[in-house]
């Protein structure tokens, strides 16, 4: 996804709004984002060609609107509890690791089952990953968070290098 979302806060009832609904929406769209990617490759019949797309999404425009949220997040740390703190952590390492142990696309993208596997978890971890995401920060209302960090929120689906292409 390469728009931008614009988050207003200039009045008060904007202000005392919680990120929740944000959030929710933001994570539900990258989800869907990323089954439209995934589901066909993972089908019995997809090629190995769709699969090697798929891979190719999943380390390139996936990874970075990955490292743009997480970067988004970690600038709130100061309103997370230490639990939620290490959830999130431990929800990021999660897909940071999925993400690099995705190995060389010419092995996976060869292996249907494997991909399949590979790609389920990965979908697993990045709704465990928002579910984190928007437990921890859903109350935080726009009010409290920093015109730097709204930035970050407002540019996690713009991916420049996406933009070039289209």
């Amino acid at each position: 996804m390469t728009t931008t979302a614009t988050l207003p806060t200039g009045n008060t009832v904007e202000i005392k709004t919680p990120m929740l609904a944000f959030l929710q929406g933001l994570h539900q769209r990258w989800i869907e984002e990323v089954r439209r990617v995934l589901d066909p490759a993972r089908a019995n019949d997809a090629g190995l060609w769709l699969r090697w797309r798929a891979i190719q999404y999943l380390k390139t425009s996936f990874h970075r609107r990955f490292e743009r949220e997480q970067r988004a997040v970690i600038n709130l740390h100061s309103q997370l509890t230490g639990a939620q703190a290490t959830h999130l952590w431990a929800a990021g390492e999660l897909l940071t690791q999925l993400l690099a142990n995705l190995g060389p696309e010419v092995g996976l993208c060869h292996r249907q089952a494997e991909f399949a596997t590979v790609s389920v978890t990965i979908l697993d971890a990045l709704e465990y990953w928002c579910q984190q995401v928007e437990e921890a920060l859903g109350g935080v209302r726009w009010g409290k968070v920093s015109p730097e960090s709204r930035h970050l929120f407002e540019v996690i689906t713009w991916d420049e290098e996406v933009e070039g292409y289209q």
